[in-house]
């Protein structure tokens, strides 16, 4: 009983928490019931919630409520220093195996876990970053990255 127990506690203690795969209630806990907006469509729900006076935050929950899209968006430019503040905070389990470019757009790839960051910036310059994505949903990774094996 006491082997079971002290493997339990530290199964508990290892598990590195992320947004990502949060039920619904604890992204209300965590960000508040206040709603800039919500919507359900195609069997996912749509959340918008304010992160300060320039971000906003999305979620977008499967049909078992669990978090596999954030969305980031920005009215000021994001800096590379709150793009991996963010990452490290609501993405944790992120590990970087692959990258890609688009015009607008960067690409991280996690192979081993299946999560997708996306930088989408205003122009093809890439200069003023104002919008990221963590995706956890294989769906999506798939129908945004159907050549992941060809990447770097």
């Amino acid at each position: 009983m006491k082997y079971l127990f002290t493997i339990i506690l530290l199964g508990i203690s290892t598990i590195s928490f992320s947004q990502l795969n949060w039920t619904y209630e604890k992204v209300q806990k965590k960000y508040g019931i206040e709603n800039i907006t919500q919507n359900k469509a195609e069997e996912k729900l749509f959340q918008v919630k304010a992160l300060n006076e320039t971000e906003s935050i999305k979620f977008t929950y499967n049909l078992e409520n669990i978090v596999d899209i954030i969305e980031i968006e920005s009215s000021k430019p994001i800096s590379n220093d709150r793009f991996h503040k963010l990452a490290r905070e609501l993405n944790p389990k992120f590990k970087l195996t692959s990258t890609a470019e688009a015009k607008t757009s960067n690409f991280y790839y996690d192979s081993k876990n299946q999560l997708l960051n996306v930088k989408v910036y205003k122009t093809i310059k890439k200069s003023e970053l104002h919008k990221i994505f963590f995706i956890a949903d294989p769906g999506v990774i798939a129908a945004l990255i159907p050549d992941i094996a060809n990447w770097k």
